[in-house]
């Protein structure tokens, strides 16, 4: 691909969204604008109209797994690249549940993101390496209990996590306070905690918790 692809950088680090702008920049991929939450990149979305968005998934307030479904749900053909610290193949999932068409994690070597954006912006779907092989093995391994949440009650389960109070939760999502407490319930029950603390410990130990 020969033209330029226009690229939304939606990530909550300045410093990280300059170092990405300009290795994006010297491969012909052109970052129209940038975003640093979930909220600011919805609403401006349209506006901007890029070809690709690169997400951070892991934002203060509306986390990059929710506002990629919203985006999705106001654009089908919305091209969501997942990038993120993560590595673990419960993000990549339900970042490509969600409707994401791509995802590399920020481990990567600097040409797989460029890969994976030229890649997306030529209608194809893009997996880095290191997770593509660990999705390959993963029928190898006892079933990780996150794969039992909905992409709801994950996305709750991150916010709560990461201490927010169930208010601050429902007004994030737009849902009312009894729908996240309810879901909170459940989560309780699945994880097979008791308790707000060891919620977040079970957070810890899977993993999720932003950093």
């Amino acid at each position: 691909m020969n033209s330029t692809v226009k690229v939304y950088l939606v990530d909550d680090h300045a410093v990280v969204r300059e170092g990405y702008k300009h290795l994006l920049e010297k491969a012909n991929i052109k970052v129209v604008a940038e975003a640093i939450s979930g909220e600011e990149a919805y609403l401006d979305y349209a506006k901007v109209q890029p070809d690709v968005v690169i997400m951070d998934l892991s934002m203060p307030g509306m986390g990059g797994i929710e506002t990629i479904k919203k985006l999705i749900t106001k654009d089908k053909n919305a091209k969501i690249l997942a990038f993120s610290m993560h590595d673990d193949i419960v993000f990549c999932s339900r970042a490509m549940q969600a409707g994401a068409v791509g995802y590399v994690t920020k481990s990567s070597a600097a040409e797989v993101l460029v890969e994976a954006v030229f890649t997306i912006a030529n209608n194809k779907k893009y997996i880095s390496h290191d997770l593509a092989h660990k999705i390959s093995v993963q029928h190898l391994k006892p079933e990780n209990v996150l794969h039992t949440l909905t992409a709801r009650e994950f996305e709750v389960f991150r916010l709560l996590a990461n201490g927010l109070p169930l208010d601050e939760v429902a007004n994030i999502l737009n849902l009312n306070y009894k729908t996240i407490a309810n879901i909170q319930t459940r989560l309780l029950h699945k994880l097979h905690v008791e308790n707000r603390s060891q919620l977040i410990l079970a957070a810890v130990r899977l993993n999720i918790l932003d950093s």
